[in-house]
């Protein structure tokens, strides 16, 4: 994972600004990341690639790790050079016909395994609440949040 860090030009346990930006530098890329609602039975994230853009959809109503895991699932997507499934058909068609429970395809495997792997070395700002108010003295010595 660390390898793909370097290649974007990335320190160890970047935030997911800094990763989000190194691939709009890498690929040249204009890279939005957009809440939407997420109805029972859809995917929780998904992505769309455009001639000069790509978007990232991430759920609304979850917690800000999770939405983090999630924009690092369907970056991994993207970093893999995974084709979409859907780019010919209407996106609201796909999200009610594949909501994704299991990993039987291989890129979707592929893309949480390295997605999860992005997650880990991300170096995540606590949430609103009672984690953040302790989060100083729970700050990890290389600077991260544990």
């Amino acid at each position: 994972m660390r390898k793909i860090l370097r290649d974007l030009g990335l320190p160890a346990h970047p935030t997911l600004q800094e990763l989000c930006s190194a691939y709009e530098q890498r690929t040249g890329r204009t890279l939005h990341l957009i809440e939407r609602e997420v109805r029972p039975g859809e995917p929780s994230g998904e992505y769309e690639q455009y001639l000069g853009e790509d978007r990232i959809y991430y759920p609304k109503g979850t917690s800000l790790a999770h939405q983090a895991l999630v924009k690092c699932h369907e970056l991994a997507h993207l970093l893999l050079h995974h084709a979409p499934r859907h780019s010919a058909i209407d996106p609201e068609v796909v999200r009610r016909v594949l909501g994704r429970s299991h990993y039987a395809d291989p890129a979707e495997h592929e893309a949480e395994t390295v997605g999860t792997l992005l997650y880990l070395e991300l170096n995540l700002e606590p949430e609103d609440g009672a984690a953040a108010h302790i989060a100083p003295a729970l700050t990890h010595r290389e600077g991260r949040h544990a």
